[in-house]
């Protein structure tokens, strides 16, 4: 797996900040914007709309991560999180899946448990052979990309884009990081977009756990 920051709202704490005041200031967002109001200030009002779940503010800060070599099975999963979420996912339509040139397999992951696992790997691997090889077969026969890709597993490897605001983007962290119970996989995503988050925004960490 690997995640990388494209972009984000260049300051989180000053958008939310003109969002905030603006509903309450005689003042309008352009006048705003050219306040430069304390960081103590900005903390305040923030760490309040939170505790007080005043949050549609926080819809006006948005991040956009690549993701690369995930399963389809986190997919799944993430994708259920549809309000503030953007996906733009690699298609197994278009993109061919077939043995390359030195012999590869289709790109796949392999959970912690079965790596660990001598039978299970094995096992693990042998299905991941043989849907390979249904695949390449089924193409072969002239069968087209979107319909061979059904023998492959929900371990098959993807690519996407996605953009959250952060009411967003706090609302699935603490479902699948902060409660107990979501995947290993989907867990480790959302832990490090949380980090390269925090490396732009380091007040997110009293929120991120």
């Amino acid at each position: 797996m690997e995640i990388k920051l494209i972009t984000a709202t260049p300051s989180f704490l000053k958008t939310i900040w003109i969002a905030a005041r603006t509903c309450y200031s005689p003042l309008s967002p352009i006048e705003l914007i050219d306040q430069e109001p304390l960081m103590d200030d900005m903390l305040r009002i923030v760490d309040h709309l939170i505790k007080q779940k005043h949050l549609s503010v926080l819809e006006h800060c948005s991040v956009t991560f690549a993701v690369k070599d995930v399963s389809r099975t986190l997919l799944a999963q993430y994708s259920r999180h549809r309000i503030g979420v953007s996906l733009s996912v690699q298609s197994q339509r278009y993109v061919s899946e077939r043995r390359d040139a030195a012999g590869g397999l289709f790109d796949y992951v392999v959970p912690e448990a079965i790596t660990n696992h001598q039978g299970a790997q094995s096992e693990f691997l042998q299905a991941m052979e043989q849907a390979q090889k249904s695949y390449d077969a089924l193409l072969t026969l002239g069968i087209k990309k979107e319909d061979a890709r059904f023998v492959l597993p929900g371990g098959a490897g993807t690519n996407f884009v996605t953009t959250l605001n952060l009411r967003s983007f706090l609302d699935v962290y603490q479902k699948r990081v902060l409660t107990p119970g979501a995947q290993w996989e989907i867990r480790a995503m959302l832990k490090r977009m949380g980090e390269l988050l925090q490396e732009r925004e380091p007040w997110l960490g009293t929120y991120l756990g």
